[in-house]
């Protein structure tokens, strides 16, 4: 105070109120402040006396990856006790947040921190949580989590979690009923006109991927049947049911599973029974498939054959055949 001024303190009462209209609102606080800015996890007190409720820091979230992903991982927020109205930003960093991007609607990253990248517990999938895809292989994350609710002021960010992504993987393998090693053989000790007779060994094929769309076995021949050079004659191969059928060979899918993932499935024509068989040919067709990641897929491929009565007789009727797997990545 002065001859010429004079200064006045204006403190708000105890028990201070709110009040609003379609153009604003006005949150009255106790006390005043000077000097630098006070907080803690539910405030902030402005040097300019105001006070400012915050919503609270969430804790770190649960970030996983639980089914070996190569392009995604798994996240689930956790909400330190913020109203259900309260929205989320998810910062995501492979860098320790020396660069940082933010989870999209898309569940994809970006740089945008627009409002519209906040939502909700139950939007970011509540206690299942979700999955943030469009990540890179054999990469390790690091996320961190802020808060805003209703007309206050957002939250700083929380602590952070990490989680790492692998790299996409395929473990294919062919073994049959008699060995382990290569080369497989099947034979047929006596192909008699009119009776169907299966191969002497069975193809064992395994298959293990983490391939998001998962994938499919494939076979092939070479010869579309059961040839013979001396007797200059084709065993067409068939699908067909032998027994009813005057002649034919092919294959015959059995004994499918997985230890996890997956199903694996056998497919049409090889997935019969009895001695109904399918054709194999010299493209390519599917004869085992999953339509997800799977682990220790197992399926045993049998060949059978059937002689009409005109079949000339030679003994080197033979096939070469070829399993091929691919995945969806």
């Amino acid at each position: 105070t002065s001859t010429n001024y004079t200064l006045r303190t204006y403190d708000i009462g105890v028990g201070g109120a709110s009040s609003s209209s379609t153009n604003y609102e006005l949150h009255a606080g106790t006390g005043s402040q000077s000097g630098s800015v006070q907080s803690s996890a539910t405030y902030s007190n402005q040097s300019d006396g105001k006070g400012v409720v915050n919503a609270a820091v969430p804790p770190a979230p649960s970030f996983t990856n639980p089914s070996n992903y190569y392009d995604r991982l798994r996240l689930v927020l956790a909400t330190g006790g913020n109203a259900a109205d309260t929205k989320y930003l998810i910062a995501v960093s492979t860098d320790n947040f020396a660069t940082t991007q933010y989870v999209q609607t898309d569940n994809g990253l970006g740089a945008s921190q627009a409002i519209v990248n906040y939502q909700t517990y139950s939007a970011w999938g509540g206690a299942s949580g979700f999955l943030i895809v469009g990540l890179s292989p054999s990469t390790t994350y690091k996320v961190k989590v802020k808060a805003m609710q209703g007309g206050y002021t957002g939250s700083a960010f929380g602590p952070s979690a990490t989680a790492a992504t692998v790299s996409p993987s395929l473990s294919f393998s062919l073994t049959t009923t008699l060995t382990a090693t290569p080369p497989f053989t099947v034979g047929f000790s006596n192909l008699m006109a009119g009776v169907v007779t299966a191969g002497n060994a069975n193809a064992l094929i395994n298959l293990t991927s983490n391939a998001n769309n998962g994938g499919a076995v494939y076979v092939r021949d070479n010869n579309a049947g059961l040839y013979s050079t001396l007797a200059n004659t084709t065993i067409a191969s068939a699908s067909a049911d032998l027994n009813s059928a005057s002649g034919g060979y092919g294959g015959q899918v059995s004994g499918v599973g997985q230890t996890g993932g997956g199903p694996f499935t056998a497919q049409s024509p090889f997935n019969g029974t009895a001695n109904s068989v399918g054709a194999l040919t010299t493209t390519l067709q599917p004869i085992l498939s999953t339509a997800s990641p799977i682990t220790g897929g197992n399926g045993t491929l049998g060949l059978k054959a059937k002689v009409a009565q005109l079949t000339p007789s030679s003994s080197d009727y033979t096939d070469t055949i070829t399993l091929v797997a691919a995945m969806n990545f």
